[in-house]
């Protein structure tokens, strides 16, 4: 039953924030919808938020550990763009709220692990021994990039397909994390 009501919880969630703001979502509501007590709520999430947080890993967790390398990265960004876009309403009811903050420091922080494998792969592919300072820095540069293009293209309601989208940021991108790593052991060498 439990498993079954941690599922009936999500789904409710999931269904609920199609039709309005997170804001105006409470637990007592997505506890009526999917016949479940309170208690039942809290005993598999502390909030609101967190059942967001838990939907959203879990169900891009798998598209995109498969894409932690150099070479597979676009698939991770097409895959975050592709769920974002099919569920829209609920970004969109997440984006334009008073939980865009805390979702936003959430996403930076799952961003920031995927760059740093990225990066580390890069440095183990080359004789480069990159400073903590610069590996953050990279990371960092990168990470803004994406969640900075992302957050653009929620802002402006999806519109654009996320294979265009990813393929103008492949021209813009293209070999550059490889000739960062490169151009920070040459500053080092100076």
């Amino acid at each position: 039953m439990k498993k079954n009501a941690k599922t009936a919880i999500i789904n409710s969630f999931k269904q609920l924030l199609t039709k309005k703001s997170i804001d105006k979502l409470t637990v007592k509501e997505i506890c009526e919808h999917c016949n479940v007590n309170r208690q039942t709520f809290y005993n598999h999430f502390t909030d609101i938020m967190d059942v967001f947080k838990f939907i959203f890993f879990e169900e891009l967790s798998t598209d995109i550990a498969q894409n932690r390398t150099f070479e597979t990265w676009g698939g991770g960004f097409l895959a975050t763009m592709n769920y974002l876009k099919k569920n829209s309403k609920m970004i969109l009811h997440v984006y334009n709220s008073s939980y865009w903050y805390e979702f936003n420091t959430y996403f930076t922080n799952l961003s920031t692990r995927l760059l740093d494998d990225v990066v580390d792969e890069c440095v183990e592919k080359t004789p480069v021994k990159l400073k903590d300072k610069d590996h953050v820095f990279i990371v960092n540069f990168y990470r803004h990039v994406f969640n900075g293009l992302i957050i653009d293209w929620v802002s402006e309601g999806m519109e654009e397909e996320p294979e265009i989208l990813l393929k103008k940021l492949l021209t813009m991108i293209t070999g550059s994390i490889p000739r960062s790593v490169l151009a920070f052991e040459e500053e080092i060498k100076e």
